[in-house]
C-alpha cells in the first residue's frame, strides 16, 4: 500500500470527494483516505503521478509520503520571526530613549 499526504481537506464531504476522485482511476484497486491524519493509502497498479493528479483535479493537494517531508520539514522549521523581533526589539529601545 502506497501512501500518500493530502492537503486541503477540512471536512468529511472533502475526504468523500478525494476517495472516490482516486477511486475512478485506472489500476486502483482500494482507497482509504483519513481527514484527521490528511494521509491516503491506495493500493493497486496506477502510478503515483496519476493519483496525485486525481487528487489535484480534485481541488486537493497530495504528496507520496516521504518523499516531500523532508524538504518541506527544514523549509517549516526555518525560523523566521527571531530576526524580524530583534530589529523590533532594537528599534523600540532607540525610540524609547
Amino acid at each position: 500500500m502506497e501512501q500518500y499526504n493530502v492537503t486541503g481537506m477540512s471536512c468529511a464531504a472533502c475526504s468523500t470527494r478525494v476517495e472516490k476522485a482516486v477511486s475512478a482511476v485506472e489500476g486502483v484497486s482500494s482507497v482509504s483516505v483519513s481527514l484527521l491524519t490528511n494521509s491516503m493509502g491506495v493500493e493497486g497498479t496506477a502510478s503515483p503521478s496519476e493519483i496525485i493528479r486525481a487528487v489535484e483535479n480534485a481541488g486537493y493537494g497530495a504528496s507520496v509520503k516521504g518523499k516531500e517531508e523532508s524538504a518541506k520539514s527544514a523549509d517549516e522549521l526555518a525560523d523566521k520571526e527571531t530576526p524580524f523581533m530583534i530589529k523590533r526589539l532594537i528599534a523600540s529601545i532607540i525610540v524609547k530613549k
